[in-house]
């Protein structure tokens, strides 16, 4: 069994699978977030996109400019969005980031939400709103994947714990793994809901080689800089490079 550390630092997306079945635990509007995402797989729709960043938002409670990474003009209708709900009662000072990413191909819409407490939540603890967001993607096709990724750094942590790259391995029970991104590994597997999904770290590369479930999105997607995820939403296997 590799080692387990505690960490601290986390940010974006790189890929999500997103698939039946998650984590527990209530979504709601009360407690203030250290670090809070909403993920999905969503079509080229402006409306949709205007109701995500709504929400996170209204979650979130900050005014700090964005950074957006997106590979098309959209990134700028997020902007604009976002722009449109500052809010001077808004105090939260974490970062911000937006990404969007054309999918290869088209498949179903989803979303999910995220945060320090729960890798995903249940499709049945998502608040009203993102469920009701989550009712109108139903039967319709992907083309983009999204994420709106909150968080809050911890300065003690930032300043006294390093600035090596990790590779953070959550299940359904929390943290399975955490391991140095210098090193290499050809089988690291994990257990998840629907069996193991099996990861090999190669010259600071991080892939999934071994998927249990059906579509197998995430053996399709590598991670390798900070911020970046790879994950498995049908299995509840999260990978996080921090």
């Amino acid at each position: 069994m590799i080692s387990r550390r505690n960490f601290l630092k986390l940010a974006g997306l790189s890929t999500f699978a997103v698939g039946a079945g998650y984590t527990t635990g209530k979504l709601t509007q009360t407690s203030k977030p250290v670090h809070y995402s909403i993920h999905g797989f969503i079509p080229e729709d402006e409306a949709i996109i205007n109701s995500l960043v709504t929400e996170f938002k209204n979650k979130i409670k900050s005014n700090a400019d964005p950074v957006i990474l997106s590979d098309s003009k959209l990134g700028e209708v997020i902007n604009r969005f976002d722009l449109n709900m500052r809010n001077s009662s808004y105090a939260n000072k974490g970062e911000i980031t937006y990404t969007l990413r054309k999918l290869n191909s088209l498949i179903d819409s989803d979303i999910i939400a995220s945060d320090m407490n729960n890798s995903i939540y249940s499709l049945d603890d998502l608040n009203l709103v993102l469920a009701n967001i989550r009712n109108e993607l139903k039967g319709r096709k992907a083309s983009y994947v999204f994420t709106a990724d909150y968080k809050e750094i911890d300065l003690w942590s930032f300043l006294f714990k390093g600035n090596s790259k990790k590779v953070i391995v959550e299940n359904e029970k929390g943290i399975a793994e955490e391991i140095s991104l210098d090193k290499n590994y050809k089988n690291i597997f994990v257990d998840g809901v629907q069996g193991k999904t099996g990861i090999e770290i190669n010259n600071s590369v991080v892939h999934v080689h071994t998927s249990s479930c059906r579509l197998e999105i995430c053996k399709r997607s590598i991670a390798h800089n900070s911020g970046e995820i790879i994950a498995c939403a049908p299995n509840k296997v999260l990978v996080r490079i921090v």
